[in-house]
């Protein structure tokens, strides 16, 4: 029989904790969030973001699912587009309670989304806005 060192197996079960825990955020904000809300939380983001087209900042039409730093058409800072990460709820969060933290050098130009149940509602109302279907 297959021996697993001690060592193999706990990083096997922190692996999986960790897939756990960014499941049960997603489904946090998924059941939570409040797109409603999400959407008057938005109109402090349109000065810069556009659901449809592109401003300062890239549009937000398609963002979940999409990997950070490739909307056609948008001059994104090299730190986001070598960042390599797809956009998600998990990913969404972390970014928006510090932008300059998890992305050093992205252009971003807010300190960060501090509330939980902001962040939640915020993302709630991007994950909407995925299903439009001029957002398809």
């Amino acid at each position: 029989m297959p021996t697993v060192s001690f060592g193999t197996a706990l990083l096997t079960v922190a692996g999986l904790l960790a897939d756990a825990s960014a499941a049960s955020a997603e489904m946090s904000v998924l059941t939570s969030g409040d797109a409603t809300r999400g959407k008057q939380l938005y109109a402090q983001c349109v000065g810069c973001h556009s659901p449809e087209r592109h401003r300062t900042g890239p549009k937000h039409c398609g963002l979940i699912g999409r990997q950070a730093g490739t909307a056609a058409g948008f001059d994104y800072s090299k730190s986001m587009r070598e960042s390599k990460l797809i956009w998600s709820v998990r990913t969404l969060d972390s970014f928006l309670f510090s932008p300059l933290g998890y992305i050093p050098g992205t252009n971003m130009g807010i300190s960060g989304i501090k509330d939980d149940n902001d962040r939640s509602d915020l993302i709630a109302y991007l994950i909407a806005m995925n299903e439009w279907p001029e957002c398809r």
